[in-house]
């Protein structure tokens, strides 16, 4: 490779590099993060109010817990838990 193909591609490799962290040194202009100046703000309805006051959430429901049966509960006490089960 002759000297110059070799700065030409370190060069290059060497802007590709660069660029990133230059561009991260770009101040952020003016306007990015806010909204813009023209902006119309919309008033919630009388019905959004009352929802936002009370709450947005479901009722609750009673729980209904399953009580295990005697056979699981045999099952449970005798044996080793992780004993391969017969006949699947």
């Amino acid at each position: 490779m002759k000297l110059t193909s070799k700065l030409s591609v370190v060069s290059i490799l060497a802007v590709l590099i660069a660029a990133p962290a230059a561009a991260a040194q770009l101040p952020a202009t003016g306007g990015d993060y806010y909204a813009p100046t023209s902006t119309v703000v919309q008033q919630p309805t009388a019905g959004q109010t009352k929802q936002a006051e009370e709450g947005d959430f479901y009722a609750p429901v009673p729980t209904i817990v399953q009580e295990p049966t005697t056979q699981a509960l045999k099952k449970a006490r005798e044996g080793d838990f992780y004993a391969p089960v017969s006949g699947n």
